[in-house]
């Protein structure tokens, strides 16, 4: 914690076991952090030293098309009581500060890679005849409109999930996929209204690369290191 203020250091908080790739914050002294491998998102009350922990319980039952959750990567608020999630398996996760289990998750948002043939996986001459199964695209950055019911979901898939939470906060669904017509991933996600209340629509600032903003796990054939803006209406 810092004091913009005074500028200086106040202290530091402790919690997650470990590193934090993103942090979000609420309008009041409070903020979500995700903790990658350790694969929690804390809530920190600033003001009363303490923390709330979410994380899927141990004995989540996984559908058949699900992977298992391995790291957490990425969070976003919507409101001062909701909150989502996104990690390295493909689901989205929304979460309510009053339930430690999930409020509602969207597996394999943005879908999953095809599968890798022996071919394209084996440095060998003559590989044995055993391919890669298909792999869950990572939700690698996520974006709220503060306040509303609209959040944005990017991976490398090409295209940025637009997606709306349903009015009594209990679910979201897809609203749409915008191709953004260059390859990569989508590393980050800025959204801001355009004129009062949104009436001009929405405008979206995306940050693209080549590989995972986190480390070389995914290179894009073909993909840029840009920055992209989208604008388009809500109606």
């Amino acid at each position: 914690m810092w004091s913009l203020t005074d500028l200086t250091y106040i202290e530091t908080l402790f919690g997650h076991q470990d590193s934090i790739p993103s942090l979000a914050s609420f309008s009041s002294e409070r903020c979500v952090s995700v903790g990658a491998r350790d694969r929690s998102a804390r809530v920190w009350k600033i003001v009363d030293e303490t923390q709330l922990v979410f994380q899927l319980p141990p004995d989540q039952k996984l559908r058949d098309e699900s992977f298992p959750e391995g790291s957490t990567d990425c969070v976003a608020v919507i409101d001062e009581q909701h909150f989502i999630t996104g990690g390295d398996n493909g689901d989205i996760i929304l979460w309510a500060l009053n339930k430690k289990k999930p409020q509602f998750m969207k597996r394999l948002a943005h879908g999953v890679d095809p599968p890798l043939s022996p071919e394209q996986n084996s440095a060998e001459t003559s590989p044995d005849p055993v391919g890669i199964p298909a792999q869950p695209r990572w939700i690698t950055c996520l974006a709220s409109l503060p306040y509303t019911d609209l959040f944005f979901s990017g991976s490398w898939d090409g295209k940025l999930g637009m997606w709306k939470v349903s009015e009594d906060l209990r679910k979201f669904e897809l609203t749409k996929f915008i191709d953004i017509g260059i390859k990569g991933v989508i590393n980050g996600i800025c959204v801001e209204e355009v004129g009062k209340r949104g009436v001009d629509g929405v405008r979206v600032g995306l940050a693209i690369g080549t590989e995972c903003r986190l480390g070389r796990w995914k290179k894009v054939k073909g993909g840029r290191n840009c920055a992209v803006i989208v604008k388009f209406g809500l109606a």
